[in-house]
């Protein structure tokens, strides 16, 4: 998490968009808790950092948010409870609990509020969801990451999500390795943390091991 100075500096470690939006959160299985979605200017710049919206629908949202500044107060507040709800239920699959009904409730009251908006069109060789037409909605960006932790809860990729064990992380992410190996949400980060303490208590361990023999 070093050098963030705000959400849309935050790295994409979760492999899956709803995982990355759960992650605006650092240090979030601690008892001190960053937050980095303060404003719904925080939500654009994450949103843009993280491709549901583009420079032009950003600068548009920003003009539309200043305009109805009451409205995107209810919609931060919104983006914040599926966020948790989110997080949440990702970090009960984890640890092999059954997600509560009520931030199941969350999700799904999104994903329909999302899919009302959603048009079906032609893709390559197949079909895709499109939200064309109402990129202006302020809580347009809310709309893919609702999808997202739906495709993600029902598919088979649920059994290769896991949460970061380093101390306080608690950030999720979706193991893409063939052997299913990866541990931490960024082994340079978490990972290096957790290997220096150990070696730090090894040594301890030994000098008070050497004291007890002198």
């Amino acid at each position: 998490m070093s050098g963030v100075k705000h959400a849309g500096t935050l790295e994409l470690r979760g492999e899956r968009l709803c995982l990355d939006f759960a992650n605006t959160v650092g240090w979030h299985a601690s008892d001190h808790p960053q937050e980095w979605l303060l404003s719904y200017t925080d939500l654009l710049n994450w949103s843009l950092h993280a491709g549901i919206i583009t420079e032009q629908q950003n600068e548009q949202l920003l003009q539309d948010a200043r305009e109805q500044p009451s409205l995107t107060e209810g919609i931060l507040t919104r983006a914040i409870n599926l966020r948790e709800a989110l997080y949440r239920i990702f970090s009960y699959v984890v640890q092999g609990h059954a997600p509560k009904s009520e931030d199941l409730a969350i999700l799904q009251e999104a994903y329909i509020e999302a899919i009302s908006h959603a048009h079906i069109v032609p893709k390559d060789d197949s079909f895709t969801f499109s939200w064309q037409h109402n990129e202006h909605a302020l809580d347009f960006p809310l709309w893919s990451i609702a999808h997202s932790g739906r495709e993600l809860l029902l598919s088979p990729e649920l059994r290769r999500v896991k949460e970061c064990p380093g101390d306080g992380c608690g950030w999720l992410f979706l193991d893409k390795s063939r052997n299913q190996s990866r541990r931490w949400c960024n082994g340079q980060d978490c990972g290096n943390r957790v290997r220096v303490r150990q070696h730090y208590q090894r040594r301890v361990a030994a000098t008070s091991q050497t004291d007890d023999i002198l």
